[in-house]
């Protein structure tokens, strides 16, 4: 092949490179004669390579090897080696990934011996990044990545990729690749754009350098206290069989950190095209949107059967963290993503959640079952139904909100989904039984359903192959004792609400104004707030304050500044005492018996005021309580 016009890279669009022989037994092979179609010559004929040319859409890969291949490496005998290379009758093959314009190196060869390497004497800098599977062996060649490549036993024929054109969509070509994790010596993926941010890491889209294919990074930002308590739990959860293999749960791919020693972590999942929020909006036909709930409806009330089934409470289900795709057909798949808050039910009491989707119990610090996602998916669908309740759901308190939550299930066309939102948990369906009733109609089911589940010790064990979250012993992340107030003030304090999107979060922090707390009361305030927080890894999570913002326009981009004002529907919930008076919470919280015996809860009644009223008058019997 000659260097004429016609093969001029600057006017094709696809990868192509050139081969270069950098010892003398691949000057021989680029020289031999069954490769004169690829060879590319100098302007005094001299052969100095073997051109490359993947940007025809017809061919998609490459071949090396002994027989019937593109590219053909002899062999053949040396008597200065005293042996033969080695080479297999298909021993490698360059493939471009057509998503992504990537291309691969793949090792077909029997006794596995092709490898990238480091020179003696490099023309420069270049990532290695090795095969990591003896049974996928593909690995990723770009410019500055894997430059130089041997095949064959030893290292017989080695050669450096010259690039002339490389077709990598979305990368920056005029700086070197970002490769991670930083941390490791071991190079997973090539960095792409941050697609989000907040209180626990941040997420990146990525390129694995074994597929070529995109995926999503989630970057937590330390593993200590609640970082690592959010991130081995997350790992642990995803790594369950049942949920790995679920198609409407988000999967963990892999995860890289967490060792003894490591203060870092990292997850890899799918990239999906977004999150129900931005799908939405999107839609500008209201009709479109409720015939697209019914589509989510089913497809997360299988993935909460799961949840269900493995004894696991998701306590986040919500718009942002519903991802979708869609196939060649235009079908579309949801899956649930962000487990950094879901817990076993039989020990989950703390607040944790996004207000608007937040079931009752949750916010009145009650028991908490696989009932609470029932209320938060009820929630999601109303969001997607309702123009009017997406309108308010931000600027309205949370006791509001479940109430018209409540007054919309009583409309005819939420009629097989109302049973979800009732204000007792005991009455509302299971997946399972939701899903029947979506079939059927109604079910009689037994409301003590899921409480008897509830109390069941999970039984399956979490294989964690030794990676990530084996390494990761919680202990006590806790640290000391958390309390929320000092009982100087009628309102109760914000415990934590810790908060994680799979793709975009908007974590934000209440500060303190200029004049504490009388400037913000003469203001008007009658919320508790907090000093506000340093960014960077020292800004999340606290034990107290956290609250997150409802949803902004800009899902995908950038995380904004920290408001300075405090937000006037700043979650509150009953909090937590220590444990010597946990049994005075039990009996004196918001379970508390009214005089026939029943609890505000159980009716269906709570009135908050009423609440804070009867709370106001045990202040002296129980001071650490309030």
């Amino acid at each position: 092949m000659q260097s004429d016009g016609s093969n001029d890279p600057e006017q094709r669009s696809g990868p192509i490179f050139l081969l270069l022989p950098i010892n003398q037994a691949a000057r021989k092979a680029t020289e031999n004669v069954l490769n004169s179609y690829y060879q590319w010559r100098d302007e005094d004929g001299n052969v100095i390579g073997l051109w490359i040319d993947l940007s025809d859409p017809s061919r998609s890969s490459i071949t090396l090897g002994r027989a019937d291949t593109n590219i053909h490496l002899p062999d053949t005998w040396s008597n200065t080696k005293g042996s033969t290379p080695h080479i297999s009758s298909l021993h490698a093959s360059f493939e471009v990934i057509p998503e992504t314009g990537a291309v691969l190196l793949w090792d077909h060869s029997k006794y596995a011996n092709v490898e990238p390497f480091v020179p003696n004497h490099p023309s420069g800098h270049s990532w290695t990044v090795k095969f990591r599977s003896s049974t996928r062996r593909s690995v990723i060649v770009a410019r500055g990545i894997n430059s130089y490549v041997a095949f064959g036993k030893d290292k017989w024929y080695q050669f450096e990729i010259q690039w002339r054109i490389e077709a990598m969509y979305g990368f920056d070509k005029d700086e070197p690749y970002h490769m991670g994790p930083k941390h490791a010596k071991t190079k997973r993926y090539v960095q792409l754009d941050k697609l989000g941010g907040g209180a626990y890491g941040n997420v990146y889209s990525a390129l694995d350098a074994t597929t070529g294919l995109l995926i999503a990074v989630k970057r937590f930002h330390s593993l200590s206290g609640k970082y690592l308590t959010f991130a081995t739990r997350e790992v642990a959860n995803l790594r369950k069989k049942e949920l790995r293999q679920h198609p409407h749960i988000l999967r963990i791919l892999d995860s890289a950190g967490g060792g003894e020693k490591d203060n870092w972590g990292e997850i890899f999942m799918p990239l999906q095209k977004g999150n129900l929020k931005d799908l939405l909006g999107t839609m500008p036909d209201e009709a479109q949107k409720w015939t697209l709930s019914e589509v989510v409806l089913r497809q997360m009330l299988s993935a909460l059967e799961c949840l269900e089934a493995n004894h696991i409470i998701h306590r986040d289900v919500k718009p942002d963290n519903i991802l979708w795709d869609y196939d060649e057909n235009g079908n579309y798949t949801f899956c649930l993503g962000d487990f950094g808050l879901s817990n076993d039910p039989k020990v989950a009491r703390t607040t944790a959640g996004t207000a608007p989707f937040m079931a009752p119990e949750v916010f009145y610090r009650q028991r908490q079952t696989t009932k609470i996602d029932i209320w938060s998916l009820y929630a999601t669908i109303v969001w997607m139904r309702s123009r009017d309740f997406r309108s308010v759901c931000s600027s309205i308190t949370a006791q509001e909100l479940h109430h018209q939550l409540t007054e919309i299930s009583k409309l005819p066309a939420y009629s097989n989904i109302r049973r979800m939102a009732a204000w007792n948990p005991r009455q509302r369906p299971s997946p399972s039984q939701q899903l029947y009733i979506l079939d059927h109609g109604d079910y009689d089911f037994d409301e003590t359903d899921g409480y008897a589940q509830a109390e069941q010790a999970s039984s399956v064990e979490d294989d964690l192959a030794n990676q990530f979250a084996q390494n990761m012993s919680l202990g006590d992340s806790s640290g000391p004792s958390l309390t929320y107030g000092s009982g100087s003030s009628e309102y109760p304090a914000s415990p934590e609400v810790p908060y994680y999107e799979p793709y975009a979060p908007q974590v934000y922090f209440p500060q303190r104004g200029k004049g504490g707390m009388q400037q913000h009361r003469a203001e008007g305030g009658d919320e508790r707030y907090y000093e506000p927080l340093q960014e960077g890894v020292e800004s999340a999570p606290r034990d107290q304050g956290a609250w997150v913002t409802e949803y902004s326009d800009n899902t995908y981009g950038p995380i904004e500044n920290q408001d300075t004002a405090v937000p006037a529907t700043m979650v509150t919930a009953i909090p937590m005492t220590s444990a010597s008076n946990q049994a005075t919470l039990v009996d004196q919280g918001a379970g508390e018996l009214d005089s026939e015996g029943q609890s505000y809860f159980e009716q269906g009644e709570f009135e908050y005021e009423q609440y804070l009223e009867e709370r106001r008058a045990q202040k002296g019997k129980n001071k650490s309580y309030l």
